[in-house]
C-alpha cells in the first residue's frame, strides 16, 4: 500500500456516477479451463476482443449461465502479464462477455 511517499500505480476501469451495483462484482464465475495464449494472441485478444477466436469455439460447451446465474467460463493468460481475460461466449464463437482478473487471484502456476 502506498505510504504516502510512493506511488502505487496500476490500470483499472474507473466507473463514472456509479449505482451501488457497479461498484462491487456481482456476478458469479465458475473457470471451466484456464486457455494459455502466445503474447501475440493474447495482445490480438486484448486489441480486437470481439474477433472469432479458435480457442472460444472449441471451449463453447464449458461457457454458459447455470440456473443459479453463474457464468461458467474460461480463463485466458499469458506469461508476462499480471492479468487475464475470463470469457463467456454464450455460444458464440467470440468473446461475448469479458471481465479482467489479477492472475494472482487464481494461483495460476
Amino acid at each position: 500500500m502506498p505510504n504516502g511517499k510512493e506511488d502505487l500505480n496500476m490500470k483499472v476501469n474507473f466507473t463514472r456516477k456509479p449505482t451501488p451495483e457497479e461498484i462491487y462484482p456481482q456476478t458469479e464465475a465458475v473457470i471451466e479451463k484456464t486457455v494459455r495464449l502466445t503474447k501475440e494472441e493474447f495482445e490480438d485478444l486484448i486489441h480486437n476482443p470481439l474477433l472469432d477466436r479458435d480457442y472460444v469455439k472449441e471451449n463453447k460447451d464449458k461457457m454458459y449461465e447455470d440456473d443459479k446465474g453463474h457464468m461458467h467460463c474460461i480463463f485466458v493468460v499469458c506469461e508476462g502479464y499480471d492479468y487475464g481475460i475470463l470469457i463467456e461466449s454464450e455460444g458464440y464463437d467470440y468473446p461475448r462477455y469479458t471481465s479482467y482478473m489479477p492472475v494472482e487471484l487464481f494461483k495460476i502456476k
